[in-house]
């Protein structure tokens, strides 16, 4: 790589404090940007190494899959997940990013966010997935209030038709919420059970003290 390609990299990576350069001897090192990215990285990793056995227990008690979303540049993304063994089941690929307005896992997110977050949201435009999509900002915030009000969201056909989700939030030991959990399945089965499945899901969401700490 040439030098003033290699100087014009590093500089982009000072502004953004990835590296910092020692007035003394010219010399570049890691920054603290680098830092908090490494310790958001093993934050989410404890998270999951936490969550992976409520999860699976949560997946035998429903039969249906149970999901882990946190929030990353205003999307959602799925860090974990414990598929059903039902034939015709709810699944979300690892790592793909979704809208935080469809759905119950990032609907649960969203609601918690900074209110300039959720304006943000509702400025890039809230696209239609289905004809249930919630694509009116203010029918949205009334949604997102009786979330964080009732702390649990039941989201029916508005992100892929026949699906359906119950999500409660999973906070950290500040009371920060920091995911999403979710159980999902066809509408057909989980609308015949709803109650019971939010309080499953309640219950799988209350982490004992010190693993919320250490995971936040």
């Amino acid at each position: 790589m040439y030098k003033s390609v290699t100087h014009r990299a590093l500089v982009t990576l000072e502004n953004r404090g990835f590296v910092k350069q020692n007035p003394v001897n010219q010399k570049y090192a890691l920054g603290i940007k680098l830092f908090e990215l490494g310790m958001i990285v093993a934050n989410q990793m404890n998270l999951r190494s936490i969550a992976k056995p409520i999860m699976e227990e949560l997946c035998e008690q429903t039969n249906e899959t149970v999901m882990l979303k946190i929030v990353d540049h205003l999307e959602g993304i799925c860090i974990e997940k414990v598929e059903s063994s039902q034939s015709v089941r709810y699944t979300s690929p690892m790592g793909k990013r979704v809208p935080l307005h469809a759905g119950a896992t990032t609907k649960i997110l969203m609601a918690y966010l900074p209110e300039d977050s959720i304006r943000q949201i509702i400025a890039n435009g809230l696209q239609s997935y289905t004809k249930y999509t919630v694509c009116d900002p203010d029918e949205l915030l009334r949604e997102l209030a009786v979330i964080r009000e009732q702390g649990y969201s039941i989201s029916a056909n508005d992100f892929s038709l026949g699906g359906m989700g119950i999500a409660v939030p999973i906070q950290d030991y500040t009371g920060n919420v920091v995911a999403g959990l979710s159980i999902s399945g066809l509408e057909l089965r989980m609308s015949k059970e709803s109650d019971r499945l939010v309080w499953l899901c309640q219950q799988a969401a209350f982490l004992p003290p010190t693993s919320r700490k250490s995971s936040g």
